[in-house]
């Protein structure tokens, strides 16, 4: 037979366990805790257990100042058990280091996931750059870097590199080891893992805004985040451009048109002009035909002349249709005025026929020139 009271003590113990957790935590342990007092040189925290934990001031100073100023009581934070005897009732715990413990986990994330992250560089060595991703400190080796040109040695590439301080590079994550404290990153990895994204997400048809990142003859190289496009020159304008520079300039931020997407080569083709309000109808609207009009000549190949009439709108004087056939044409200058007659208009085709004879000054007759004066 039990003694009297035995029944209630068990009872009394059982309800004490409930309410309190005699559980003392382990020093180097994650967990999770709310803010039970935030003062100018501590935090309390809840840690869920008999005895409340508090971060002292080193480790309060730590902290980001606006991280800092917004802990407010009731918040949940990660701390990590610093010390389980310590004198006094608290045990002594680092938000800090529970912080750093959540980006390793994150870093660990990216890691399987191969998504890539931003970080700053914050310092450089000899053999890479010294990035911040969050409380955790990681290394871009020289070899993964692609925001330095290649071949530079020795001071130079030292210069380059150091110019990057401050900068935010995009990055993915090659190696987390958080025992050896090992967290490497490549730029070059990030890179590649845009463009293939890039690839295959886009798609004939998508409209993208881009930064022009060079300039050539014959066309612009367009930035759409991590792969260049190109614009071929016939595609930036609906006027005629002789070189692209008199239309962009590198830097600029153009809105662009996917015209083809070539994976296996790696290429994609823009279109400026496509996103531009197109002149043709416009111009061609009130040609009508036989009517003797000025224009300008945008290019001369052997079977003819191209000539803007407005706008960027352009039609053909065949090589048939000037006064001394090859001969007229090879003295044609581009970007030299001109005066041409309508022979046709085709909308649909959008094309515009146009002729030199019987127009003054090529070789018509007195007759044909009196006729063309007097004509309304």
């Amino acid at each position: 037979m039990d003694r009297p009271g035995t029944e209630m003590h068990e009872q009394l113990s059982a309800l004490i366990e409930t309410d309190y957790d005699y559980r003392t935590p382990r020093q180097g342990e994650i967990c999770e805790a709310v803010i039970l007092f935030v003062g100018k040189d501590e935090v309390i925290v809840d840690l869920g257990v008999k005895r409340d934990g508090v971060a002292l001031r080193h480790d309060l100073q730590l902290l980001d100042e606006e991280y800092r100023a917004s802990l407010r009581s009731g918040d949940s934070v990660p701390v990590c058990i610093q010390d389980t005897r310590a004198s006094g009732d608290g045990i002594v715990v680092s938000i800090n280091q529970g912080l750093a413990q959540q980006d390793w986990l994150r870093a660990e994330e990216l890691l399987d996931s191969g998504e890539i992250c931003k970080a700053e560089v914050t310092d450089v060595n000899s053999g890479g750059l010294l990035v911040s991703f969050g409380r955790v400190r990681g290394f871009v080796p020289n070899s993964h870097l692609s925001s330095i040109p290649p071949g530079l040695r020795g001071s130079s590439l030292l210069e380059a590199k150091t110019e990057l301080v401050g900068d935010k590079l995009t990055l993915a994550i090659l190696e987390v080891e958080q025992g050896r404290r090992r967290l490497v990153l490549s730029e070059r990895a990030a890179n590649r893992r845009r463009r293939q994204e890039l690839f295959d997400t886009l798609e004939e048809g998508d409209v993208r805004v881009g930064v022009v990142r060079n300039l050539v003859e014959y066309g612009a190289f367009v930035d759409l985040g991590g792969v260049d496009g190109l614009v071929h020159i016939s595609e930036l304008d609906w006027t005629h451009v002789d070189h692209p520079r008199d239309v962009l300039s590198v830097g600029d931020e153009v809105e662009v048109k996917v015209l083809s997407v070539d994976g296996e080569r790696g290429r994609i083709g823009l279109s400026r002009k496509s996103l531009l309000p197109d002149p043709w109808a416009t111009v061609v609207k009130g040609l009508q035909v036989g009517k003797v009009i000025d224009g300008r000549v945008t290019n001369v190949v052997a079977f003819g002349a191209f000539v803007d009439v407005g706008q960027g709108a352009e039609g053909l004087v065949h090589v048939s249709e000037m006064p001394d056939g090859e001969a007229t044409c090879a003295e044609l200058d581009r970007r030299a005025p001109i005066r041409v007659r309508v022979l046709s208009v085709d909308l649909a085709r959008r094309r515009l026929g146009l002729s030199m004879r019987g127009v003054p000054g090529f070789g018509a007759s007195n007759g044909e020139m009196m006729a063309e004066e007097l004509a309304p």
